[in-house]
């Protein structure tokens, strides 16, 4: 006769969807089973909060938000068992302004019709860092419907990345992408969590719960098809196939399982969270993570456990033991620091290109500049804007724009000596940085061989796509002496090139 298995719950943040793929793969293929577990999985139905469901004992385990921070102060007493998002998808989209001259940006938004969702903390945060207050909008109740965005009843909604542009894209809506890690504001997202009162009573059942869900994960980032074929047939046929495909596809971006395993989390990357928190005066500085966070690997008191093996085997078991915990230990550090350095990475760069990203272009400009003006050189910052991309992704989709923006990363990237410095700061955008030019025909020369790089057409899942850029550019110590000052000249100077008729370069001329 078998055992019976241990009877749990897991509450959904909301509706089903490939959102929640891993914990349908758990159940399917059998992990839950095999870890002695029988588990229901609760979806989220309008007024249903998950957070509650789990300290009211309906469910064992749920999925949160990083608000369970705010929860934990608040003395809720949750525990965070594993990160499944590296990357929050919370964004804010905006409709396309009727005049798209590449200036739209996030302060457009201001005494707009907003619709943000509970527990978006992390766009709050973006909001007020560029000095927009929620008192400053018109806020409405979320009805998580991209309908009212398309015809016209609302003017931007807080959303995820891996959701409602499917539909956006469907529907060929024009539309602006805002998102806090363009500020420095850079959640987790999606966490696994349970109660204090959950791992101090069935410590076991927790470990064994955790593992089986991120087994599930691992198989449903490797098998999305498969997966979005059991959600159509088990557990909601809501959305078309092509959207669960849709959401897998932007998930992988935003999990990261090329660079960490997934459940992954760092307690530095809380402790961002927590600082960006104390920021908007939701948490006081400083602010204990003690307890917040399940570490599976914490040593157990050795006294049974010396007592045990010494009954069972004796000094010579008990020192066989002692080898494999240590080779253990060696192995598990040396896969904690690889994480970290992977996570480093990740903080440095550009999750779709794996170009440096805006903080480490800044830390290479200050460098650079410091160099220069220590050894009397000269060098270039470049502002690039690729011309027609948007007419790209309405055309042929964001998928297509991705690849798109990845190929030329490359090519940019191999066009560039190894002491220059090319990095991609947000949508279609690119700086880059000359190290120890000759003068301003150094400069224009480089720029004129990355036009040339990019002319060839790209061949992407059978389109052949043209694509031309526009070139800002500007000169230390000609057109300035910090990094600000020069971004902001190679700015202007690269929107000077797409007013005279795009597919150009312009150097900073001097009002």
């Amino acid at each position: 006769m078998g055992w019976a298995l241990e009877k749990v719950s897991l509450q959904l943040k909301w509706s089903h969807a490939f959102q929640f793929a891993g914990y349908y793969a758990a159940l399917e293929k059998g992990y839950y089973r095999e870890a002695g577990l029988d588990v229901q999985l609760r979806e989220a139905t309008p007024g249903v909060d998950p957070l509650q469901a789990v300290l009211t004992d309906q469910a064992q385990y749920g999925v949160g938000t990083s608000s369970l921070l705010l929860a934990r102060k608040s003395g809720k007493p949750v525990v965070v068992l594993a990160v499944i998002f590296q990357h929050s998808p919370l964004v804010l989209i905006a409709r396309q302004s009727d005049v798209d001259n590449g200036t739209q940006a996030i302060h457009d938004i201001v005494g707009k019709r907003v619709m943000i969702e509970p527990q978006s903390d992390e766009l709050v945060a973006y909001l007020k860092q560029e000095g927009i207050t929620l008192d400053r909008l018109v806020q409405l109740p979320h009805s998580f419907k991209p309908d009212d965005l398309i015809e016209g009843r609302v003017d931007a909604i807080s959303a995820y990345v891996s959701n409602e542009p499917y539909y956006l894209d469907s529907a060929k809506f024009d539309y602006q992408v805002y998102t806090p890690r363009a500020g420095g504001i850079d959640f987790y997202g999606d966490n696994l969590f349970t109660t204090e009162q959950e791992l101090k009573t069935h410590p076991e059942r927790v470990r064994a719960f955790r593992e089986a869900s991120l087994r599930g994960w691992q198989y449903a980032m490797q098998h999305p098809e498969e997966i979005a074929d059991l959600i159509l047939t088990k557990y909601s046929t809501q959305h078309p196939r092509g959207f669960y495909l849709f959401e897998a596809q932007r998930m992988a971006s935003l999990m990261r399982t090329d660079l960490v395993e997934v459940g992954y989390m760092n307690r530095g990357r809380w402790r961002h969270i927590a600082d960006t928190y104390a920021d908007i005066g939701l948490l006081p500085g400083n602010y204990s993570l003690n307890g917040f966070l399940y570490e599976p690997d914490v040593p157990r008191d050795p006294t049974t456990l010396y007592i045990a093996l010494g009954l069972l085997a004796g000094v010579s078991a008990l020192a066989i033991y002692i080898y494999r915990i240590n080779h253990r230990l060696r192995r598990a550090l040396g896969e904690s620091r690889e994480a970290e350095g992977r996570i480093r990475h990740l903080a440095q760069h550009d999750p779709l290109t794996d170009l440096p990203n805006r903080a480490l272009f800044s830390d290479r400009l200050d460098q650079a500049l410091a160099n220069a003006k220590r050894d009397g050189q000269l060098l270039a910052v470049m502002f690039m804007d690729l011309d027609g991309f948007k007419r790209i992704n309405d055309n042929l989709g964001h998928g297509i724009g991705d690849c798109l923006l990845q190929q030329v990363a490359l090519r940019l990237r191999h066009s560039l000596r190894e002491s220059d410095t090319v990095a991609r700061v947000g949508g279609d955008e690119f700086i880059l940085l000359l190290r120890n030019i000759t003068d301003a025909p150094d400069a224009l020369a480089v720029a004129q061989k990355l036009g040339a790089a990019l002319a060839a057409p790209f061949k992407i899942e059978g389109h052949a796509i043209q694509i031309s850029a526009s070139v800002g550019i500007a000169l230390y110590p000609e057109h300035g002496l910090g990094s600000i000052e020069l971004l902001k000249h190679a700015d202007e100077a690269m929107y000077e090139a797409k007013r005279a008729g795009r597919n150009r370069v312009q150097i900073f001329a001097q009002a």
